[in-house]
This record gives structure tokens, sequence and C-alpha cells, in this order.
């Protein structure tokens, strides 16, 4: 995880600043909605629409690749499937930064993992 805590830690702030927003932008002077003021839903696809490719930079040193498919999304990347806690801190950080309707699904050489599985969420 060395040199990833940068990574992880914008993740972290764009995550908490879509957390902020509000779901319609506010109103100027108790009229229309600013339009200049973008709303949770905008914010929301922009940071969904960099996140695979987040992803493989984060995970780069593991030679991480991911794609969607459906609302899976498969992250591959070189590590192992077989140990006790194989696939823990990947599936707690990569289900936080997906959305909620979406489940991950970690791919290495000896096996796969399914997150939700692993992380025992429904």
């Amino acid at each position: 995880m060395n040199g990833n805590m940068g990574r992880y830690t914008i993740i972290a702030i764009a995550l908490a600043c879509l957390a902020g927003c509000s779901e319609t932008a506010p109103e100027a002077g108790g009229g229309e909605p600013d339009p200049s003021v973008v709303g949770k839903a905008v914010v929301a696809e922009a940071i969904q629409a960099e996140m695979l490719p987040a992803i493989e930079q984060t995970f780069s040193a593991r030679n991480a690749s991911a794609r969607l498919e459906g609302d899976v999304v498969h992250v591959r990347m070189d590590g192992d499937a077989s140990g006790a806690m194989a696939g823990f801190s990947d599936c707690r950080v990569l289900t936080q930064l997906v959305r909620e309707n979406e489940s991950v699904v970690l791919e290495f050489p000896n096996g796969k993992i399914d997150c939700t599985e692993l992380l025992g969420s429904s």
C-alpha cells in the first residue's frame, strides 16, 4: 500500500464531498435553485466515471485491471485468493468506492473472492 495512501486520501475526500452535497442545488434568495451549484447526482456520476481508472491506478503495484459487468465490478490483480484473510482489506476499500447497487469480485491468479460474501453483507 506504500505510495497509495495519497490516492486513498483523494478518494476519501471526494466521497466526503459527495456525502455533504445536497440532492438539489440550494436556492438563492428564496427563489429558483441556483444553476451554478452542482447537485449530488451530477457529482456522483462524475466521481463514478473515474472510479474504474482510479481503482486500476490505486492497485497498479499489483497489476490491477477493473471492469464493470452489469452491477458487478471485477478487479483482477496479483495476489493470493487462498489465505485466511485473502482479499479482506481490498474488499473493505473497494466496496466503499462503488455504488450501493454494485458489488465487487476480486480475481486473483488462483481464484476469485466475492466481497459481498467475504464481508457478510447483504
